[in-house]
């Protein structure tokens, strides 16, 4: 990946996330539950290996095109108390794609995606800062055929330990600013994870919030016969329902 893209990427670690909201107005012990289900619009380029095969991954690749998903799925659930919270989000995804180029084809097919398990700390209940720590579980099956030339299957299981920081801006009653952003890669075989978001969220009444944004996400895993070298950036949509 470029080094300016990613000193880019490393200095906005307030960028958004479509989970948990940071609100001042919480200031007492009540539990709070939040589900925000999202759609994530996000073109890839990079490059993947599946045993002896390795490929580019076109720069015009839409990972999320309607046309080639098989099957997605996107959400986030929070559970918040006073200083604490906890929350899970998940994205998994099923694709294929063909491509064709000067002298060879190229099928590549993806699927897999994470499940991060992750804990915030806000030092001032009337503040809008958030610390964040957790664990992603990263697993992905890739696969590569070259026409003419040989074919490749590899998955792969990781666990990436993560930190980050969360804020909410508000901009009047009913608008309001997310940024989320956190940096992983402490895995051995993971050089680097980033993950980011910047979302304007709209309340449409107490509970319910709709929230659309710009997410980042940046994979690098090597391993033996495995290669997972991506980035994938594109807007996002999500709805927030808070209990």
């Amino acid at each position: 990946m470029p080094k300016s893209l990613i000193k880019r990427v490393a200095g906005l670690l307030g960028l958004v996330v479509l989970s948990g909201p940071l609100s001042a107005a919480e200031t007492d012990d009540t539990w709070s539950l939040e589900f925000v289900p999202y759609l994530w619009a996000a073109s890839i380029q990079g490059t993947t290996a599946a045993g002896d095969v390795e490929s580019p991954i076109d720069p015009g690749y839409t990972l999320f095109a309607m046309e080639n998903l098989q099957m997605a799925f996107m959400g986030v659930l929070r559970l918040s108390r006073g200083h604490w919270s906890w929350q899970l989000d998940t994205l998994h995804v099923d694709y294929q794609d063909d491509f064709a180029g000067r002298f060879i084809d190229t099928h590549i097919g993806i699927r897999g995606g994470f499940l991060e398990i992750a804990s915030g700390y806000k030092p001032d209940l009337n503040g809008n800062l958030e610390w964040l720590a957790g664990l992603r579980n990263v697993s992905f099956t890739t696969e590569i055929g070259l026409d003419p030339g040989p074919e490749g299957r590899a998955k792969k299981t990781w666990l990436d330990p993560f930190v980050g920081i969360g804020y909410r801006y508000p901009l009047s009653d009913t608008w309001a600013v997310r940024l989320r952003g956190d940096v992983g890669g402490m895995n051995p075989s993971a050089r680097l994870t980033m993950n980011g978001l910047v979302a304007l969220e709209y309340s449409f009444s107490r509970r319910v919030q709709g929230l659309l944004g710009y997410r980042y996400l940046e994979l690098d895993f090597r391993d033996n016969d495995f290669l997972l070298d991506l980035s994938a950036s594109g807007f996002a949509l999500g709805l927030s329902w808070r209990y």
